[in-house]
């Protein structure tokens, strides 16, 4: 991440700086170990020698959950301003599908989001465990005795963390520097005017699938148009095969109809490796530069989006819209696994 110049620090002010007392900070116990790691990313392991007398930040996050994405340029900062002063990010990669797994995939999000901190894959939830922790993403907080001294779960209330990492710093009487200057923009994420709920395409935890012929995993059908719309309910069109944690295109005349309610709209695929074109529609439309996600091209009248690589692919981008409209992607190309809708 590129640093802050001090023209610009000077520009935006002193941010008021939130403080904490000790007795807001309470132990809640010693930190767990983090055995079982799959492998290190960016360090060379990391014991619980390496982390004595440091200030430690867990984070468990998955490369694909859009809401961890949308923390971590406030932990890329925090790195940034207070790793000299004796802070130590570890994010803990816990993956909620298969592809999340792979190594290869991971570096390439590291890359990708300009991640510099130590990383432990956790590809067998044995780290999620030792914290019974059960959300992504989730901080956990640890003093340099090694205490744990408080979490927070979910987006949000980073001036209040970032005020937690300061505490801990200077419990021993250290300096730190300037809170991290409001450089970073605000999400324009309005989270009580989404109007449609995460969508999950798999038979494990399918919910809102408004398609009139039955589904089972394992089972390859052929599903018929959707007449009516009706919103927050998704239907199948064309060849379909719906395992546990996915549903695959198989066909030319695959796609997907889902009338929603957001600004932003989101879908987890998979393309295995290879390119796959998927058109996408919006009102019987293609999209225009004022709606196109950043993971959608504009090209010959059409919308569409490359597939390639398991990750969150971004549709729909048009902040502060949230009018319905209704989605249509069509799957050019069988072999297109589709896990999740996220909206924002």
């Amino acid at each position: 991440m590129t640093p802050l110049p001090d023209a610009l620090r000077r520009l935006f002010g002193r941010r008021r700086e939130v403080k904490i007392p000790p007795e807001d900070l309470p132990s809640l116990g010693p930190l767990p170990g983090l055995t079982g790691v799959t492998a290190w990313l960016n360090t060379e392991p990391l014991t619980s020698d390496d982390l004595r007398g440091k200030v430690v930040l867990i984070d468990f996050w998955t490369y694909s959950c859009v809401n961890c994405l949308r923390t971590l340029p406030h932990v890329r900062a925090w790195h940034e301003n207070y790793a000299a002063r004796g802070l130590v990010i570890i994010g803990v990669h816990t993956p909620e599908f298969d592809f999340e797994k792979d190594e290869r995939n991971v570096r390439e999000a590291l890359e990708r989001f300009d991640i510099s901190y130590p990383v432990a894959l956790d590809n067998d939830f044995a780290v999620w465990k030792a914290f019974r922790n059960h959300y992504w993403p989730a901080h956990y907080f640890a003093d340099r005795s090694g205490r744990l001294r408080y979490h927070h779960f979910g987006e949000g209330g980073y001036d209040h963390s970032e005020a937690v990492i300061r505490a801990l710093l200077a419990e021993d009487g250290s300096a730190v520097p300037e809170p991290v200057s409001p450089s970073i923009p605000a999400s324009p994420v309005e989270f009580d005017r989404i109007g449609t709920p995460e969508t999950y395409l798999g038979f494990d935890r399918m919910e809102y699938l408004g398609s009139p012929q039955g589904v089972r995993a394992g089972v390859t059908k052929k599903f018929t148009s959707a007449k009516n719309p009706a919103l927050n309910v998704f239907y199948l069109e064309g060849g379909w095969r719906i395992e546990g944690g996915y549903a695959e295109s198989v066909g030319p005349d695959a796609a997907i109809i889902y009338r929603i309610k957001a600004a932003q709209v989101n879908l987890v695929m998979d393309g295995g490796g290879s390119p796959h074109r998927v058109t996408i529609e919006m009102n019987g439309r293609p999209l225009d530069e004022g709606t196109r996600g950043e993971d959608v091209t504009g090209e010959a009248g059409r919308s569409f989006i490359k597939v390639s690589t398991g990750r969150l692919y971004n549709l729909v981008d048009s902040p502060g819209d949230y009018r319905e409209r209704l989605l249509r992607l069509t799957f050019n190309d069988p072999g297109v696994k589709t896990y999740a809708f996220t909206f924002g």
